[in-house]
């Protein structure tokens, strides 16, 4: 069965995308961005195990919806909750690389793509698999991409699987480790925002780069 859905203005869902926390204080451009970005990209390739809080809008062919959502990671293990309007009450979406099962008033309902299920039972098109390296600042793996880096040597701009994704609002988590406070992808009919509140990288699964 399908949730409601609610439409919300394209403007409304800017107001979102500019309401993330505050981001990292600047810092002063590195020397070499390229060197900088094989650093920090090692250093994120490790981070197995997190958690994110926050708001997630989507848009589609002029439908849209808002609302919250709580996501965990733990390698290819991933718990997905949404609520509010965007998830009309409260869905739920877990699984691995072996499928998904997405759980919505109630009732159970499995696929081999989470990404797809999703969209049958909700109407919004969410990139699940990719957008757990999105969310980190990663270009997803094992798939073609192309990129822009900002003066961190950080993704600014990423370009994959049909999709642009622009990052922004940078801040330090556990032990200095830089992840985007807030980015937007969007594709030829659909746009995705996601605004982080809170982030949790579980320390024992990040090893952090010490060098020169």
């Amino acid at each position: 069965m399908k949730p409601g859905r609610s439409v919300i203005p394209l403007a409304a869902l800017a107001i979102l995308a500019l309401t993330g926390c505050a981001p990292a204080p600047t810092r002063p451009p590195v020397a070499d961005a390229e060197a900088a970005w094989a650093q920090h990209r090692a250093t994120l390739a490790k981070v197995s195990a997190w958690r994110l809080n926050g708001n997630l809008a989507v848009e589609a062919r002029g439908d849209g919806g808002q609302g919250r959502v709580d996501w965990r990671q733990r390698d290819d293990v991933f718990d997905i909750r949404l609520s509010g309007p965007l998830g009309s009450g409260a869905v739920r979406l877990n699984g691995d690389r072996e499928g998904a099962t997405l759980t919505v008033d109630g009732e159970r309902l499995r696929d081999a793509d989470p990404s797809w299920l999703l969209y049958q039972q909700t109407g919004w098109w969410i990139p699940v698999e990719s957008l757990r390296w999105w969310a980190l600042g990663l270009p997803a793996p094992d798939m073609p991409a192309s990129w822009v880096l900002d003066d961190q040597g950080r993704l600014a701009r990423l370009q994959q699987n049909g999709w642009t994704i622009r990052f922004d609002r940078y801040r330090d988590e556990h032990n200095g480790v830089q992840v985007p406070g807030r980015l937007m992808a969007s594709a030829e009919d659909a746009e995705v925002r996601l605004v982080v509140r809170r982030w949790e990288l579980l320390p024992e699964r990040i090893a952090t780069h010490h060098g020169g």
